[in-house]
């Protein structure tokens, strides 16, 4: 089978992430790199001299046009759906970084697309994939810490210097970092019926490409999330927060304790308490070196094995829901209604699975 050709929308600080990913698929024959669209030329000989046999291009739709199996989108958030249904109606499979659209009615529209053309979508974030993460997600699912009632989840970082989009209200820290959590949190505890939220904006100006500009939007979100199983979560997102110590995702069940150690992103490790145990008990990572970028090499082998991602489109739609309406109840300051419905992937660690799809990667962190 010939390899799967990768395109690539987007040369901003993430592109290096996905580079590692296909670093690891070419020397295997299972893919290539085609050309990747950067719009400003300036960049063009940094980006040369650092990988001399990249195929450079200024305008998106050269790669489009391309005879590119999978298309890889990394720009601005503001740009993802545009460039999705461009590369949709154009019959590619196609891998875009988060978030994929702004409103779960604009999601649907392209999920929907997808289907008609028959071509397989994929929206990050992956954490779904992390075999670090389905190992506790089947602890937690096979019933070893007994009924999950209560779950925290925190993520933040201190904010961008070099992206405006970060800060103008086009994207806020739940829909840029919290995105992670969210994902993580519903994909043990099944759908988020309703949401309450409270934010705020703490750092009103920023040094951002060398100049002080006004920030707009929040840079600080909480939430209480209920969910359809009757468990009730909390989320803490931010661009305010400069560092942390403390587990990625807590777990509180009848019968015991779960912590996901690092970050959802970059799993560490985890740790269990059971009351038959009395003790906790920690594992170590499986497959340390995975990327949270390797919903690339996700869509490369689901191609080459003729079988869909590991993914779930209906997923992706419910947490722009969700993340729609924790806005509307933090201005309202009311609990808001989710009405979307997914069903949960089974994420039980397979023979097949781990031997093939997971075994490549490293870490990064979270921007765009």
């Amino acid at each position: 089978m010939r390899p799967v050709t990768v395109g690539i929308i987007g040369a901003g600080n993430v592109l290096w992430a996905y580079f590692q990913v296909l670093d690891r698929l070419i020397p295997r024959g299972l893919a290539r790199c085609g050309p990747v669209c950067c719009r400003r030329r300036e960049n063009w000989e940094e980006l040369r001299s650092r990988r001399p046999e990249i195929e450079l291009v200024a305008d998106p739709a050269e790669v489009l046009r391309s005879e590119v199996d999978v298309v890889l989108i990394i720009t601005p958030p503001e740009s993802h759906a545009a460039l999705v249904r461009l590369a949709l109606e154009q019959g590619k499979h196609v891998v875009v970084e988060k978030p994929a659209a702004a409103t779960r009615c604009e999601a649907e529209q392209l999920a929907r697309l997808a289907q008609e053309r028959r071509v397989h979508l994929m929206c990050a974030p992956f954490v779904q994939l992390a075999p670090t993460f389905r190992a506790l997600w089947s602890r937690i699912s096979d019933g070893e810490i007994g009924k999950v009632h209560s779950a925290r989840a925190l993520y933040g970082n201190a904010g961008s210097t070099w992206a405006h989009w970060y800060h103008d209200g086009t994207v806020g820290p739940l829909a840029e970092v919290g995105i992670y959590n969210l994902q993580s949190l519903t994909a043990v505890l099944g759908p988020v019926f309703e949401v309450q939220a409270a934010e705020t904006l703490v750092v009103k100006e920023r040094e951002i490409c060398g100049g002080v500009v006004g920030t707009s939007g929040a840079d600080v979100s909480h939430l209480l999330l209920r969910h359809q199983n009757g468990a009730l979560s909390s989320l803490v997102s931010s661009h305010c927060i400069q560092r942390y110590r403390r587990p990625a995702l807590e777990f509180y069940g009848t019968d015991g304790t779960a912590n996901l150690l690092g970050d959802d992103w970059d799993p560490r490790g985890f740790e269990i308490w059971r009351n038959d145990a009395a003790c906790w008990e920690e594992f170590e990572p499986i497959d340390p070196t995975w990327l949270w970028a390797d919903g690339l090499a996700e869509m490369v082998t689901a191609l080459r094995e003729e079988r869909p991602p590991l993914h779930n489109l209906d997923h992706d739609i419910h947490l722009l829901e969700v993340i729609e309406a924790s806005g509307k109840a933090a201005v309202e300051k009311r609990a808001i209604a989710v009405q979307s419905r997914f069903e949960p992937l089974d994420l039980h660690l397979q023979e097949r699975q781990d031997r093939h799809h997971l075994h490549d990667h490293t870490r990064p962190p979270d921007e765009q």
